[in-house]
């Protein structure tokens, strides 16, 4: 049964643009439906409480081919990062750090990061970023910091190639080491 959401009738009331909103399931369906990466998704966009957009494309069964719906229900990953966001947040309330404080202030071993500017996995250049990575781009994801899985940058590649994200770090540390 595929209950409909109650999305407005012109997004520009809302300050967003149906257009731009437009591309929304057509970019989805072209580089994570089409070429495997996701079988379906929903994907909805919301301002001050009111849907703008609400889509779907692909399956939400593969072997049926049963199509996507907007009331499917999906198993959830990735929860940790509201829980740390919140977390974080916490501490940021309680005076404990500044947004622009840079990340080397927490994890010393990242004070003279570099950041890839040329190459591929099996030659790179690097160089000083412009800035310092800053709590504000963790939160944002905006730090540089990816997923192997991405396959979307020549970074993806060396992670995969140097288990950045596999889970047998002994520990923390070890895991910082790896991404320094």
């Amino acid at each position: 049964m595929d209950r409909r959401l109650d999305v407005v009738d012109k997004p520009e009331e809302l300050g967003l643009s149906a257009e731009r909103l437009g591309r929304i399931v057509p970019f989805f369906q072209e580089h994570y439906v089409d070429t495997g990466k996701l079988a379906g998704l929903v994907s909805l966009v919301a301002r001050n409480g009111q849907l703008a957009h609400v889509g779907t494309c692909g399956r939400r069964d593969v072997a049926s081919g049963a199509p996507m719906e907007q009331d499917t229900i999906f198993r959830i990953y990735s929860m940790t990062k509201p829980i740390a966001s919140v977390a974080l947040l916490t501490l940021y309330e309680e005076g404990r750090f500044q947004l622009d404080d840079p990340v080397s202030r927490f994890i010393p071993a990242w004070a003279d990061l570099r950041v890839w500017s040329d190459g591929t996995p099996d030659g790179w250049k690097t160089e000083f970023p412009e800035r310092e990575m800053q709590i504000r781009d963790l939160l944002t994801h905006t730090s540089g910091l990816t997923y192997g899985f991405m396959n979307r940058h020549p970074i993806d590649a060396l992670y995969r190639r140097r288990g950045v994200e596999r889970a047998d770090a002994a520990n923390l540390q070890e895991m910082i080491d790896k991404l320094s």
